[in-house]
């Protein structure tokens, strides 16, 4: 055969392999095609509530052509339309692949995991920390703590208590107190006083006090121990806390540039405890951890921290305890920070990743430290759509070792806020500054 007629009939071959794959539709059969729709709106949700770093990934802005392809191909799979489902769901895919930059003025966040051996200037706080107004010239912005524990009834609960100043020198009202419990993990009871609180400041301990409508507060603080007690007619909580260390943002040699112009300073301290909660009689004891927060933000250096984060976004503030290992890892735009504390020792990782699971409930965050990979897999059962907060669980390993009797919380905001990447199912809340 000549060479030509070779050349000629290799490309009426190559032409019809060409032909065909152009013409060739994709084929899925109705199960493939029902679990590539689960599968697509789980990333498609994790992208509504951006439950991921968006700074590592991106974002994607076609999420919402994507929402309407995969409502479109289950419309087609429910009529039976086998061919045109597949062929949405081969386009959506497609679209929920398609990162971009995350559009934010480049800024110098500080970079305290930058160095794990130098802990600068954390140590533990003292009663004179505790009663601090200002730090690194940084105003004050709250005194909150939490507390997430299982009774001895079988069920999970939460309560939480904050105290504003947001960055005034002054308090600000509402003081809030709140609870749940996992029967009902989406019903909230929550107590605003209106009326400002008392501060006793005593040699050892710093007491809060209020009282409003037959409902009242008493949150005393102390060197490594924190007290909560609230009681109405037909409610009495109790909770106390023990923490042996406390993180300091930025290792306390300066505040943290969290976020553009967002000066971001204090420090954070988890530990076990314990609480007795009576409702209408019912008593229940409960064990778990506690988290003492004291923030410092806004003021005359820069913007406060909320307004600065339903704007940018990309915060995951995650306290937590185990049997084996506590601590807290924060992340606010491209800003990291962390510290752990582990066998009675304080350990900075050098560096450490978020990875979701299910949107607005679980995730996985693995930390390298100087002795070991941290592995930890939080899932969270209750949530305060306007604050922004979840409580849970958590499990995993440090150093191949299992975690257990693990409790934890977490502040997540998206770039934009709630109202702008609602979350799956569309709740929504206007946001509360806690």
């Amino acid at each position: 055969m000549k060479k030509s007629t070779i050349i000629i009939c290799l490309l009426a071959v190559i032409g019809v392999v060409i032909n065909v794959g152009c013409t060739m539709k994709p084929k899925m059969t109705k199960e493939q095609a029902a679990a590539k729709i689960t599968e697509l709106q789980a990333k498609l949700d994790i992208s509504k509530t951006q439950w991921y770093d968006i700074y590592a990934k991106g974002i994607l802005l076609k999420a919402k052509e994507a929402d309407t392809l995969i409502a479109g191909a289950k419309t087609a799979l429910d009529a039976g339309d086998l061919k045109k489902a597949a062929e949405m769901l081969i386009e959506a895919d497609t679209l929920l692949k398609q990162y971009s930059p995350v559009d934010v003025p480049d800024y110098a966040a500080s970079t305290p995991l930058k160095d794990p051996k130098d802990q600068g200037k954390i140590h533990k706080a003292t009663i004179e920390d505790l009663k601090l107004m200002e730090v690194h010239g940084v105003p004050r912005w709250n005194y909150w703590y939490n507390f997430v524990g299982k009774g001895d009834d079988g069920n999970l609960y939460m309560a939480y208590v904050y105290i504003n100043h947001h960055g005034t020198g002054k308090l600000v009202p509402p003081t809030v107190f709140a609870y749940s419990c996992s029967t009902d993990p989406l019903k909230i009871m929550k107590i605003k006083f209106s009326t400002l609180p008392k501060m006793k400041a005593e040699k050892s301990k710093i007491i809060w006090t209020v009282e409003e409508n037959g409902q009242s507060l008493v949150y005393t603080l102390a060197e490594g121990k924190i007290e909560l007690k609230y009681k109405d007619k037909n409610v009495e909580i109790e909770s106390e806390m023990a923490n042996g260390y406390s993180f300091w943002y930025n290792k306390n040699v300066d505040y943290a540039l969290i976020l553009p112009n967002s000066p971001n300073t204090g420090f954070e301290e988890t530990g076990k405890a314990e609480a007795e909660i009576t409702i209408n009689g019912k008593k229940v004891k409960a064990s778990g951890f506690g988290e003492q927060e004291n923030l410092f933000c806004g003021g005359a250096k820069g913007a406060d921290y909320r307004t600065a984060l339903l704007k940018y976004g990309n915060e995951w503030w995650v306290p937590f305890t185990t049997d084996q290992a506590e601590g807290i890892f924060v992340m606010t735009g491209k800003y990291k920070d962390a510290g752990l504390f582990i066998n009675g020792k304080y350990i900075l990782p050098s560096d450490f990743e978020v990875t979701p699971i299910e949107a607005n409930k679980s995730f996985t965050i693995k930390a390298t430290t100087p002795d070991g990979v941290l592995e930890v897999n939080f899932s969270m059962w209750g949530w305060d759509p306007p604050l922004y907060e979840h409580w849970g669980t958590c499990s995993g390993t440090y150093k191949g070792q299992p975690l257990t009797n693990g409790y934890c919380w977490l502040e997540h905001i998206p770039q934009g806020g709630v109202n702008a990447s609602p979350p799956v199912g569309g709740r929504k809340g206007n946001p509360e500054k806690n």
